[in-house]
Order: C-alpha cells, then structure tokens, then sequence
C-alpha cells in the first residue's frame, strides 16, 4: 500500500473492537469517544450502535470521568478547582458532576497543597521586586482562586 492510497475502511467490529481498547487505555468522557468514532471515519449509524454498546457495556462514564479527572489533575498536576471546571466544561461535562466532582477534592489537602505552591514560588522568585505579583500570577494561572491565593499571600 503506497502512502498516497487511503486504508480500508473498518468494519464495526472492527471498529468496536479498536474503541473498546480506546476506552480500555484510560478514562474517557462521551466527546472523546464520539469525537475518536468520527475520526474512523464510520457511517452515522454504525457510530452511533457502537457508541451505545460502549455506553451500556460501561467502557466510559461521565460520572466515573469527571472524578478520575480532577483528583488526578489535582494531585499529579497541581491544579487548581478553576483550572479543573474549565476544562471539565470544554469536555462538556454536566455542570452537576462538575460540582460533584470538584467536592470531592479535600479542602484541607487542596489548602496544603496551595501553600506548597506557594513556597515553591516564593523561593524562586526571591531576588526580583515583583516576586508577590509574580507568585499571584503564576497561582491564579494554575487554577486556584484569585480570593485563596491573596488570603495565602
């Protein structure tokens, strides 16, 4: 096959087979899944068929998704609540399991892990006059809220 000739077309086992392996990977909200159907480029029906199977044979949960996504984006990547809501929208995800989700990270560990940030910051921003503005800055560009990382301040 020369790199010009477009592959064959998947047939939709084939294609439920490659998206259950999709979901299997990691977790995965309804338009990652629906967006990676369009990719296979799939008639309308046979993506839709597919979609449901994965749905009912619970390959991806909005609920499950939501949750994995901002405990992990918090603890591995120190995001703030902001941050998270964000991009949890743009993932079109419930408003309902937003809230849900963004509940579930600990007050007090969210608290610590502020102040941990904080320091971190502070150190590397000893020499320069607008260590404090800088350090706001960079707090606020990583989700936490404008009104906790003054408090902190």
């Amino acid at each position: 096959m020369s790199k010009f000739q477009k592959p064959a077309p998947l047939t939709p086992d084939e294609a439920l087979q490659k998206m259950e392996r999709f979901c299997a990977y990691r977790e995965r909200c309804p338009k990652e899944v629906r967006s990676k159907l369009a990719e296979l480029g799939l008639s309308h029906t046979d993506a839709e068929q597919i979609y449901n199977v994965l749905l009912e044979d619970k390959f991806f949960d909005e609920e499950r998704f939501a949750m994995a996504f901002a405990g992990g984006k918090f603890r591995y990547n120190n995001w703030g609540r902001v941050r998270i809501r964000q991009e949890l929208r743009m993932r079109d995800i419930s408003p309902a399991l937003v809230s849900q989700a963004l509940d579930s990270i600990d007050q007090t560990e969210y608290e610590t892990l502020l102040q941990k940030l904080l320091d971190k910051k502070r150190q590397q921003y000893a020499n320069d006059d607008n260590a404090r503005e800088k350090t706001a800055a960079s707090l606020i560009r990583a989700g936490f809220e404008m009104e906790l990382v003054f408090r902190f301040l």
